[in-house]
């Protein structure tokens, strides 16, 4: 009788590998069935442009953290949601950082079909595999203030969010009919020379407090300190001229809220350092002929993170204030 014996492992022997799915290429995935969790996430991605996983951790708080991130993959791989390849450099540097999600192709038919979002031509695995790493980064900024914003209104019986949807779908017919709504034109003076521009807001939004009766209105702009606060030439796109466009259409004209039918705004920044801001807020008072303005208030990403309700944050006014959204 011959008996069979296990070979011991040597080193020209082989070992088994461990099978596990690639992060950027799909694999031929088990056919799911769709959950209205499933589409509130994919509401979510399209909705910001890209989100990371652990905005959706946040976003959908009822949901277990680890089955949650099964499912995104899942969607990932059935191709309803994309991980745009952008996002390498982060693994490269930053060891298992959370993954990034943008809408993919099958997603974005289903939100034409069940929510009736207009179907652009476009490749959305495509459009994500060529967004580079700066563009991901800043839209995951503009997120960071966003879904805090979306879940501190959730905690407060008498706050609402008014998003950005809800205040187009009020706005005039001539700014919902423009090629592109969200860009402000203004005529500002730099140095004696006055010129056209034109500024765009990284989100609109507003806040209804309701017990107060009363609506806030707020234009956000997401700063990776990739554009210099001042430039030399009047021309040159800087911070200080989106400053300078912000107070042309703000004040008792209000160009800029009426473009939206909205009253008086202010505008959010969110930066990297507190040195930055500073460099900002010296910027508004240059603008102000040195009395500053309280239409204009900053803080950093680090403290956006660290603040469990965005609604306490204390933000820097343009004055040098210390000021609370929350009335």
């Amino acid at each position: 009788m011959t008996i069979n014996k296990s070979v011991p492992a040597t080193r020209d022997t082989p070992r088994p590998v461990a099978t596990r799915r690639a992060r950027f290429r799909r694999a031929a995935p088990q056919p799911i069935r769709l959950t209205a969790d499933d589409f509130n996430i994919i509401r979510h991605v399209h909705r910001h442009r890209f989100l990371r996983s652990t905005h959706l951790v946040s976003l959908l708080e009822k949901r277990s953290g680890k089955k949650l991130l099964e499912r995104l993959g899942a969607l990932f791989h059935n191709g309803y949601l994309d991980r745009p390849r952008g996002q390498l450099d982060y693994y490269a540097t930053a060891g298992s950082a959370p993954m990034v999600y943008g809408i993919g192709n099958r997603g974005a038919g289903l939100l034409a079909e069940f929510d009736g979002v207009p179907r652009a031509r476009v490749d959305w695995t495509d459009k994500n595999r060529t967004a580079g790493r700066l563009f991901i980064e800043h839209t995951l900024l503009t997120a960071d203030l966003a879904v805090a914003f979306e879940i501190a209104s959730r905690e407060y019986s008498d706050v609402a969010l008014i998003a950005s949807d809800d205040i187009l779908l009020t706005a005039p017919e001539s700014t919902r009919r423009a090629p592109n709504p969200w860009a402000l034109p203004a005529k500002i003076v730099q140095d004696g020379i006055s010129h056209d521009v034109r500024v765009i807001p990284d989100k609109v939004f507003g806040l209804d407090f309701m017990q107060a009766r009363k609506r806030s209105y707020f234009f956000v702009e997401a700063d990776r300190a990739t554009m210099p606060v001042m430039r030399r030439h009047p021309r040159q796109t800087s911070f200080h001229q989106k400053i300078l466009a912000y107070l042309a259409g703000a004040g008792a004209g209000n160009a800029h809220g009426k473009r939206f039918g909205i009253g008086n705004f202010r505008v959010l920044t969110v930066t990297t350092s507190r040195e930055r801001m500073e460099t900002m807020i010296a910027a508004v008072k240059l603008a102000t002929r040195g009395h500053g303005s309280n239409q204009f208030l900053f803080t950093d990403r680090a403290s956006v993170l660290a603040c469990p309700d965005i609604l306490a944050l204390e933000w820097i006014s343009g004055k040098g204030e210390r000021v609370r959204l929350g009335v």
